[in-house]
């Protein structure tokens, strides 16, 4: 009775904890942009873009918090506490600054929150809200491996980071069609499609991360594998949807493109085709 008393009390306390990290990740979210504001963008202007982005900026930061808690640590419940609040704050700020990174490393030509903000452009909130989603599966696969390593965590997000920013690249150069150039215009189908593949290639490297190896080389080698993964399987989603599940008379960039008004739906089905993709090269590679 004793254990299961402590045990209760120790999971609640987290749970504060926890929740005081949304609210201090809410704050930290502010910071890096204070010329949003909030209340009027979620209740005054029913920003529906803004919500799309502001909504995946906390899934991101709870799969951070996800990573942390389930990382190798002591066990001692104290430790435990420390290395919730530390690398929970590590993980916000790092969330914050790696994707505005990406955004300016991928997207150089457009200035994405006057999108968001003034425009409303729902499609750049879909591009955003992946950046953030992306952004918050590899940071919690370095926090769930490498949370004692401080060091080695630095080497891996960096090389992630950079794998991560060429997902997109890699979505517009092989699809028929400029995706930038579709999502900058509003085009919401191309812009699910394209948040799907980066977050495809995310889970990708946090795959990478979960294999134990013996030494930074073997790590490596190990996101390089499920990296070309990707890279060799996201065109051949893109074939086989268009060939096994659309009608044969109609091809994916007509229907995405070509027509008055994109289709938002299979832009949807594209993005979970090329996320199932994602996670069934993982398990079975990793058998």
């Amino acid at each position: 009775m004793e254990k299961e008393l402590a045990f209760a009390w120790q999971s609640g306390l987290f749970l504060i904890i926890c929740l005081g990290l949304f609210f201090i990740a809410k704050l930290i979210f502010k910071m890096f942009n204070p010329k949003i504001n909030l209340g009027s963008e979620l209740v005054d202007k029913d920003n529906t873009a803004f919500y799309i982005v502001y909504i995946c900026y906390f899934l991101g930061f709870l799969l951070i918090v996800g990573g942390i808690m389930n990382s190798e640590s002591s066990g001692h419940f104290l430790q435990e506490i420390t290395y919730t609040l530390a690398y929970g704050l590590v993980g916000v700020f790092l969330l914050n600054i790696i994707t505005i990174i990406m955004d300016r490393f991928v997207h150089t030509s457009l200035k994405l929150w006057d999108e968001v903000i003034e425009k409303t452009n729902i499609a750049i909130g879909v591009l955003k809200g992946g950046n953030y989603l992306s952004a918050g599966i590899i940071i919690s696969g370095v926090m769930l491996t490498e949370v004692d390593r401080p060091i080695q965590a630095a080497v891996f997000l960096v090389f992630a980071l950079v794998i991560a920013s060429i997902g997109f690249v890699y979505y517009n150069l092989t699809t028929p069609f400029n995706a930038k150039t579709e999502i900058y215009k509003g085009n919401i189908a191309v812009a699910i499609s394209a948040a799907g593949a980066q977050v495809a290639f995310a889970i990708l490297i946090y795959a990478g991360f979960q294999i134990e190896h013996t030494s930074w080389v073997d790590s490596l080698i190990s996101i390089g594998i499920d990296v070309l993964g990707g890279i060799i399987i996201l065109p051949l989603i893109r074939l086989i949807v268009e060939k096994a599940f659309i009608s044969k008379h109609r091809k994916i960039t007509d229907e995405m493109i070509n027509q008055d008004v994109p289709n938002v739906g299979l832009g949807m089905f594209e993005a979970g085709a090329y996320i199932g993709g994602a996670l069934l090269f993982i398990w079975c590679w990793n058998l």
